[in-house]
């Protein structure tokens, strides 16, 4: 038989019973659907977290007490977390490539402006070490060392928290805990781009120095809560990390910390991303296994009920290759027709979801080949079994059969 033949065949059968035809096709659609959603869903979360994460500073290494894994080694096994102080900034400072060295100390705290309460993120911080940040000041003036009842805000919190704005000059009240303190206002950090994740947003800080925040926390025993370390060639940053853990291995042999930079965090998150994608797409070839076994029942069924024409079509001269070829192109061209569909039909879910939901989505080609080539292998393999078998009937026996 030739192929055309075969074509106008296959098309004659699906039109004369459109409704098994739907239903054997249906599982297909629904899978394909699955495939192309999933699949885009998945690469809108990576390259979305990744487009939040590429903004961030690759040229910091960051040092905080505690053990953490960024997907590496431990930097040390031991319970006692290290305790930060200025001689870690200083040998921090001292490793080769490093431009700066900023210690910090975050807390939640409350702020007070004309009898109204917000929460707000408080930073201590060494001002003369804080270069970035000086930059940032848009009114007024950024801390000096000196200052002990000052504090520069984000653009957030003079701007948004409160129904008033705070200006240079104004004054603000700080609750830590049960204690509180009464700071001047002395400048306001400019507008950051909101970003979901990731440091750098400034908006709605408080920046304090660390004499301040120590008074406020009235603590006796005071230690920073991370260095962040700036250095001049971002490609050298992981050397740079290394040479921090060597050099303050000398002085915590017995406490952990840890050392890492931008680029560790990104190479885990992409391992985690990754298995999120893979999970997904697994998914929806689940769904796409399920309508491929569904097109095998109904392929055994169309045999079943055809058995007196394919004996026909043997005794008129068709060879057992042409019979098989016949049903696994028929059900190859189901697949194919059914995965047309569902990458519409996912393509259009897939760009609703993420309208709707606020969910990064993606289609790309890659989502769209793999939809089609799962829904017509599957179809193809799923019709594998029931044309072998139409194609090993006897013709005699075809022809007897009621």
């Amino acid at each position: 038989m030739k192929l055309r033949d075969m074509l106008e065949y296959v098309v004659l059968g699906f039109s004369s019973d459109r409704f098994k035809t739907l239903m054997s096709s249906l599982g297909v659609i629904i899978g394909v659907l699955a495939i192309v959603v999933m699949l885009s869903v998945g690469e809108g979360l990576y390259s979305g977290v990744f487009q939040e994460l590429g903004e961030l500073n690759i040229d910091v290494v960051y040092v905080i007490p505690g053990s953490i894994n960024f997907g590496g080694p431990r930097t040390s096994v031991a319970e006692e977390p290290a305790e930060l102080t200025d001689r870690d900034v200083d040998i921090v400072e001292n490793v080769l490539g490093v431009k700066a060295a900023a210690p910090q100390y975050d807390a939640h705290g409350i702020v007070q402006f004309r009898n109204k309460n917000s929460t707000v993120p408080l930073v201590g911080v060494s001002p003369d070490r804080e270069l970035d940040l000086q930059e940032k000041v848009v009114q007024g003036r950024f801390l000096d060392s000196s200052d002990s009842k000052a504090a520069v805000i984000g653009y957030g919190v003079a701007h948004e928290f409160f129904r008033m704005k705070i200006s240079p000059g104004n004054r603000i009240r700080i609750y830590l805990d049960d204690r509180f303190m009464d700071f001047k206002v002395v400048g306001v950090m400019q507008k950051e781009p909101e970003r979901s994740m990731g440091g750098g947003n400034t908006n709605n800080n408080i920046y304090i120095t660390h004499p301040a925040m120590k008074d406020l926390l009235d603590s006796k025993s005071y230690h920073y809560q991370s260095i962040q370390a700036t250095v001049d060639d971002p490609a050298e940053a992981e050397r740079a990390a290394e040479d921090m853990k060597k050099a303050l291995a000398r002085t915590h042999r017995d406490e952990a910390y840890s050392v890492f930079t931008q680029k560790s965090m990104l190479s885990n998150i992409e391992g985690i991303l990754g298995m999120i994608r893979i999970a997904l797409g697994g998914i929806g070839a689940i769904s796409l296994i399920v309508g491929g076994i569904g097109i095998s029942n109904v392929m055994m069924l169309t045999v079943k009920d055809r058995i007196r024409e394919i004996g026909v079509m043997k005794a008129i001269g068709a060879s057992t290759r042409d019979i098989r070829t016949q049903y696994v192109l028929e059900a190859g061209v189901l697949g194919l027709v059914s995965s047309l569909i569902g990458i519409m039909l996912g393509t259009a879910a897939a760009t609703a979801i993420g309208m709707l939901g606020s969910i990064p989505s993606s289609v790309t080609p890659t989502s769209i080949l793999a939809g089609l080539l799962f829904g017509v292998l599957t179809t193809t393999l799923a019709g594998a079994y029931p044309a072998t078998r139409a194609a090993r009937l006897d013709p005699i026996e075809a022809l007897r059969a009621e």
